[in-house]
């Protein structure tokens, strides 16, 4: 697994890996995401101080989460990521320190517009990734993430299947979630090149 992802960022800056978990994970972090559903915040945006909700740029709403001390139905997510965070250091020499990362769910009709993962005025964040976590999708239902290049043009739309990992280096890919007709489950995050504070 983590071979493959290391061979597509070299070559691509991108990797998607169609079925990373199994059926047992997905439901196990179904049931934490349904028993925490109510401490999930509206997503917002802007800068630190000036952060606000805008649903006319992004509908999701989020649960932040402790790398450092996961819940049980997070652990062998957070084992798959600090893995990979060793082999990228070894292999790109990125420097990648820590890495955030929370649940989301976007409710139906939801979207996030086209986006840079890297703020302007904070360049630590490197890495993005994405876990789908949705029991079952079908095509039809939207929610596509679409990842652009530097001029614009889509070089790749990703459905939200169940288990599906995604993930892609922050600063080169403009990207978007499109809107869907059902509830749209992940776990995402960022690696970054320096601790957070």
């Amino acid at each position: 697994m983590v071979d493959q992802i290391l061979q597509e960022l070299e070559k691509d800056g991108f990797c998607h890996l169609p079925s990373l978990l199994d059926e047992r994970q997905i439901h196990d972090l179904n049931f934490y995401i349904d028993q925490r559903k109510s401490e999930f915040h509206a997503a917002r945006v802007g800068a630190q101080g000036q952060r606000q909700r805008v649903e006319s740029i992004r509908g999701d709403y989020t649960l932040w989460l402790d790398p450092s001390a996961p819940d049980q139905p997070i652990r062998f997510l957070i084992h798959h990521l600090n893995q990979l965070r060793e082999r990228i250091n070894a292999r790109f020499y990125l420097g990648l320190q820590e890495y955030e990362c929370h649940l989301a769910y976007y409710p139906p009709g939801t979207f996030y517009k086209k986006h840079l993962d890297r703020f302007e005025k904070n360049s630590s964040r490197r890495l993005s990734f994405i876990f789908y976590l949705n029991k079952e999708w079908k095509e039809e239902w939207g929610g596509e993430l679409v990842i652009y290049d530097q001029q614009g043009k889509i070089i790749k739309m990703i459905g939200p299947m169940p288990g599906s990992f995604v993930c892609f280096l922050s600063d080169e890919f403009p990207h978007e979630v499109r809107p869907s007709s059902h509830e749209r489950r992940s776990l995402t995050g960022w690696m970054h090149t320096k601790i957070i504070t």
